[in-house]
């Protein structure tokens, strides 16, 4: 069967998204945060950086992806910049209303690049799915530091939004080993964390048990 951009996304997905903000913008203390955590169980990396210049966030993506490739995916999330091709990279992460089309990204980065949206809705769930998106990052699950004045849509929304759109559905939003199972035993094909790693006092640690959680939910649900 020939591989396509849908079947290179993992299961069960364990993506950490970058934060400079958690580590005080000491982008070297995050290249090595994320490394420790990919050699512990995560196998996405969305880097995030939009406080970044176009030249800063080229310079942590070659690093991020010289520390990685080849043990995760790699997503770049273009924010408010123009999006750009970054060699060793795997696909994009676009935001609900990014201006850039999945189509738009999908001619950058070639025909099986991951693609994701970000969703916070069902309307945007549709949408996503109708653009030819591989997968949504949906949020928020639950309360967040992040987003801590935000609404929160709960695990059971996974449920609904795989439901009426077939869409993969990564979970984000105040996700730990604590409910990771629960987001994944509603049909998550997997959990986005930035804090629950970037901020744990030991990364490989928080990486494993969170990996462990999803694990088990997902045998649970074979």
């Amino acid at each position: 069967m020939a591989e396509t951009s849908r079947s290179l996304l993992p299961f069960p997905a364990l993506c950490l998204v970058t934060d400079l903000g958690v580590v005080d913008g000491e982008s070297d203390v995050l290249v090595d945060r994320v490394a420790v955590a990919v050699e512990n169980g995560v196998n996405m990396v969305q880097v995030r950086a939009p406080d970044l210049d176009v030249e800063e966030f080229g310079e942590l993506v070659s690093k991020l992806v010289d520390a990685v490739s080849g043990r995760a995916s790699i997503l770049v999330n273009p924010s408010r910049r123009a999006l750009s091709h970054y060699d060793g990279v795997d696909g994009v992460q676009l935001g609900e209303n990014a201006e850039v089309s999945v189509g738009e990204a999908r001619a950058i980065y070639g025909e099986n690049s991951l693609i994701g949206r970000s969703v916070h809705s069902l309307e945007g769930a549709r949408d996503a799915a109708e653009s030819g998106a591989d997968f949504a990052v949906l949020g928020t699950i639950f309360a967040s530091g992040t987003h801590p004045a935000g609404g929160t849509q709960g695990a059971g929304f996974v449920k609904t939004i795989v439901d009426e759109t077939g869409l993969d559905v990564i979970g984000i939003g105040g996700i730990s080993s604590s409910n990771a199972g629960e987001v994944i035993a509603n049909g998550a094909r997997g959990v986005a964390v930035i804090r629950s790693i970037l901020g744990a006092t030991d990364p490989g640690v928080a990486a494993r048990e969170l990996m462990a959680a999803m694990l088990a939910a997902q045998s649970d649900r074979v």
